[in-house]
């Protein structure tokens, strides 16, 4: 089994002390959280790692975060990348990575507006992040930034090598005018086989039904049913209302449990009304 720790290798000499400084303090099997088109974002470390993480109903922290994003401008900024009256964000350092594994890195451009915009083969970056808050202080953690289109990375890196995904942080895609015409949101049905126990998210969907028959054929994937238990009351995040959610398997374990398009579409149906 392929875990995150032996996907990744640094580019160079350094890269690699720093990358693995950061494998060495996390678990073989870490707990990752996975934010999809992330952009120049990375309030997601305020939000879970926090006392905002324990309003959320969050009981235990990620060990490891990683952001993916399609768009290669996001990471031509270093320093100071965001500041205002409140929140100063601050990328301190930056080491490019490289998958160890041969992968079908492809930006489809029935998936994304801007495909002339996006890197030509794969491209990773280990960031140290600083966060200084009015409000909660400073928050230094590193992210991995992958800059794939979502479905790919989902597709080529999640689900070929089995990496869970312990929380999904889905926020202001930019689905119509920002930049993506296939959402991320598909990535619900694999929720159980993610093994995914807390989401993070708007209630933006537009669910490709055919792409998930597509990725669930070609991982020869069973999707199972699960159940959706609101943690909080939703907060605004970038415009967008956030809702927290708690992933549990159904407390009856009846001999189908698999999750079929009615299921899912119910569980879409929470997603939007929440």
């Amino acid at each position: 089994m392929t875990t995150i720790k032996n996907l990744l290798k640094g580019k160079d000499s350094q890269a690699q002390i720093q990358l693995d400084r950061l494998m060495n303090s996390i678990p073989k099997h870490p707990k990752i959280a996975w934010y999809p088109s992330a952009g120049n974002d990375y309030r997601d470390l305020m939000e879970l790692y926090t006392s905002r993480a324990q309003e959320h109903g969050i009981s235990e922290m990620p060990d490891l975060i990683i952001h993916t994003d399609y768009f290669r401008n996001w990471l031509n900024l270093e320093g100071t990348i965001y500041e205002d009256k409140k929140t100063k964000v601050i990328v301190e350092d930056r080491y490019e990575l490289k998958l160890t594994k041969e992968t079908a890195f492809f930006v489809n451009p029935a998936y994304v507006d801007f495909p002339d915009e996006a890197e030509k083969e794969p491209l990773i970056y280990l960031l140290n992040i600083s966060i200084t808050s009015n409000i909660l202080g400073i928050i230094k953690k590193p992210v991995i930034y992958f800059l794939f289109e979502n479905i790919n990375f989902l597709d080529e890196v999640i689900l070929k090598n089995k990496i869970p995904v312990t929380y999904l942080v889905k926020v202001r895609e930019g689905c119509g005018f920002g930049g993506n015409r296939k959402s991320i949101s598909l990535v619900y049905a694999f929720l159980s086989v993610l093994k995914t126990k807390y989401a993070l998210i708007d209630t933006e969907e537009h669910t490709d039904l055919h792409v998930i028959d597509h990725l669930k054929s070609k991982h020869r994937l069973t999707l199972n049913k699960y159940n959706l238990k609101k943690l909080s009351p939703a907060f605004t995040w970038s415009g967008f209302y956030v809702n927290v959610f708690r992933i549990t398997a159904p407390a009856d374990r009846l001999p189908d449990n698999t999750l079929d398009d009615n299921e899912l579409q119910t569980i879409l149906n929470t997603i939007k009304d929440e």
